[in-house]
């Protein structure tokens, strides 16, 4: 069962921080970019985490920028490691 977000300020801001605590990496962090097959193969490679976005389901997603030319994508954890 998914959790409702709460009303008022202070208790949707305690929602968020719940939510993104769910999250592996964080903002500023380097991260290596995997796309799902039928994706350009060129977008591999390092990003930057430029925003932690709500849960999908039970899966986090991020912004992410480019290292490389500061292309700016829609990801899923599952599509980012350290490598």
């Amino acid at each position: 069962m998914a959790l409702m977000p709460p009303t008022g300020d202070a208790s949707a801001r305690i929602f968020r921080e719940m939510d993104m605590a769910e999250h592996k990496f964080r903002v500023g962090q380097s991260v290596q970019f995997f796309p799902d097959p039928g994706v350009d193969r060129l977008s591999k490679g390092r990003y930057t985490i430029v925003r932690l976005l709500p849960l999908e389901g039970n899966t986090p997603q991020y912004r992410i920028k480019s290292t490389a030319d500061g292309h700016e994508r829609l990801v899923r954890e599952s599509q980012l490691g350290t490598g």
